[in-house]
């Protein structure tokens, strides 16, 4: 069933703040291009979502190629809409989160930015585009902040050289100036061990925007420890660091209660210590954590610092896992809206496509946290999963389609080219 004029005012209103984003022409058309995002496709493409509008693929193919707006002042008002009500916006007891997601291409032979790299969602290299993210993560609320594309080096005229290519790092850096230019609030910077490697990150975090940060090591880092049989502080890699630990300080480990992100609370062991990583200049915290995250995890042990050399075990470890946030967004993105099944070339277009993809889900988050579903959907089961509310609005845009066909003759017919009008007759008092 596609869309037929719909006029929902729940949704309506929340499209309104985009308004002065566009031309009449062009809002119309980015209004329908949300609406259709709610539908279901087997693949997402152009000719997909305007099959399910009443706007013809030309015009939705101008819209998203040739027409000017910014997908940057489209991000940039999904925060601001955000930010403008309590119980969506962001809070000192959250964190921000630096992550980057693949999004596999393997038949890409002409896609920007599409090269054969390591692709997270894969766990594994494979063709693909990757984007840098930053996202807002709490007990109670998450949402995206800001995103990056990023094109390889290889597609530079001078490769890493050149003065237009940003690495994944330098975009991480922009994410943050960039939150903090928009006044997010929170207490921490969480980053994986791939950002967290770098001694240029973390300075830049600690010295230049004195700010928070916790994030994983490799066990190949090296840090400075108190060798125990040897009597004397090394640089020792963090692989072998764990096992002195284990062979003279297992008296000195600490109990900590963490509830994982799979909901499941596991008791885990841990030994913590003040100390400097070979190259980088800040003073951090080291904490050991024995133990899986969860029943999927194929480590035993995990190792983070922070440069909050005060901060508890338990609340550098409880905080860490505030990460798990991002990784839901990601998900949410792709297997609800498609954020990953763009069927365009271009960076330009494809960073339209992701802004709109944003757009969406914004939407949810805000039907979601303010419960403006609640009096005008009642299903079987409570709505919870963004999915949940995808079907939800899909249903309210279907009901109030059939409603405008019934009574709109020269739409239905344009629409189904029916000639018996004793069926449509007998369909209409059928209804």
């Amino acid at each position: 069933m596609g869309i037929f004029k719909t006029n929902l005012q729940i949704i309506n209103k929340f499209l309104k703040h985009f308004q002065p984003l566009f031309s009449k022409k062009q809002f119309v058309a980015f209004s329908f291009f949300i609406y259709a995002m709610f539908k279901e496709y087997r693949r997402y493409s152009i000719k997909a979502l305007s099959d399910k509008s009443n706007l013809s693929y030309q015009k939705i193919q101008y819209f998203f190629s040739e027409s000017s707006w910014s997908p940057e002042d489209i991000n940039h008002s999904c925060l601001d809409i955000i930010q403008s009500q309590r119980t969506t916006a962001s809070s000192p007891n959250g964190v921000m989160v630096i992550d980057d997601t693949g999004n596999p291409k393997p038949f890409a032979k002409y896609t920007e930015g599409v090269k054969y790299q390591y692709c997270g969602p894969l766990k594994r290299e494979e063709r693909c585009n990757v984007v840098v993210f930053s996202a807002f993560s709490s007990s109670s609320k998450k949402f995206p902040i800001n995103f990056k594309f990023y094109k390889p080096e290889e597609e530079f005229t001078f490769g890493k050289d050149d003065v237009n290519f940003k690495s994944k790092l330098a975009l991480a850096k922009d994410l943050i100036i960039d939150a903090l230019n928009h006044k997010i609030k929170f207490r921490s910077i969480v980053f994986d061990a791939w950002y967290g490697n770098s001694s240029e990150l973390l300075e830049f975090t600690h010295f230049t925007h004195n700010l928070t940060f916790i994030t994983e090591l490799y066990s190949s880092r090296n840090v400075l420890f108190y060798h125990p049989a040897m009597r004397k502080h090394l640089f020792l890699r963090v692989d072998e660091l764990v096992k002195l630990v284990q062979q003279f300080y297992p008296h000195k480990l600490k109990p900590v209660k963490i509830n994982g992100h799979d909901g499941k609370e596991r008791l885990h062991w841990t030994y913590s210590f003040n100390a400097t990583l070979k190259g980088c200049s800040v003073p951090v915290k080291v904490v050991i954590m024995f133990g899986k995250w969860n029943d999927e995890d194929d480590k035993d042990v995990h190792v983070f610092i922070t440069n909050n050399t005060r901060m508890s075990y338990h609340s550098v470890v409880s905080t860490y896992l505030l990460r798990w946030g991002i990784e839901q967004i990601f998900r949410e993105l792709k297997d609800t809206f498609g954020f990953d099944q763009y069927q365009v070339r271009h960076q330009k277009q494809i960073e339209r496509y992701w802004s709109l993809c944003l757009v969406a889900w914004t939407l949810v988050y805000w039907l979601k946290q303010n419960a403006y579903l609640h009096k005008i959907v009642q299903p079987d089961t409570p709505l919870s999963s963004f999915n949940d509310y995808k079907k939800a609005v899909d249903s309210l845009l279907t009901f109030s389609s059939q409603s405008i066909l019934s009574k709109n003759k020269d739409l239905r017919e344009s629409y189904f080219p029916i000639r018996s009008r004793r069926f449509i007759a007998s369909c209409l008092k059928a209804a």
